[in-house]
């Protein structure tokens, strides 16, 4: 599946972009400059985030075998890398098709929703810890689509 951006440009090959098309080509290259500067600041934090995020859920969750922590670890890095590159090239889709759907899997046949529920609200608080005020919101809806796809799986809501 392409883009929206290139959806765009390729529905414009042989004519000029409409009026709305330019206004919304205008929104993505004058945001880029504070997405790139988020997409920068998830990914230097990264490690530090999904350890501390790590910590607190085996605090909270003593039990987790060390099979889980490692899942977990795997896929919080997938989803904040992810989730990244979604917002940076604003571009939904790519975390659903590149992420969502296939640890859709995973969380299901490993039964992960609860400890992933948890592991999720500690790694939005750390993302809030993170990040600047107002960043937060740049990559916070993507964050949260992947959390609610696979935290639905069996009926399990997360709440914020």
């Amino acid at each position: 599946m392409v883009s929206p951006l290139e959806q765009m440009l390729i529905e414009a090959e042989a004519r000029y972009l409409t009026p709305e098309q330019l206004e919304q080509l205008k929104a993505y290259v004058l945001g880029w400059p504070k997405r790139l500067h988020v997409y920068r600041a998830v990914r230097e934090g990264e490690s530090q985030m999904v350890s501390r995020t790590l910590n607190t859920l085996q605090k909270e969750m003593p039990n987790l075998s060390s099979q889980v922590v490692d899942l977990c670890r795997r896929h919080l890095i997938l989803l904040l890398r992810y989730s990244a590159l979604a917002m940076l090239l604003q571009d939904e889709n790519l975390l659903k098709e590149r992420l969502i759907e296939w640890m859709e899997e995973e969380v299901r046949l490993y039964k992960l929703q609860s400890a992933y529920e948890v592991a999720y609200r500690i790694c939005q608080q750390e993302l809030r810890d993170h990040l600047a005020p107002g960043e937060l919101e740049f990559i916070r809806p993507l964050i949260t689509q992947a959390q609610a796809a696979l935290l639905s799986l069996d009926g399990l809501r997360s709440t914020e």
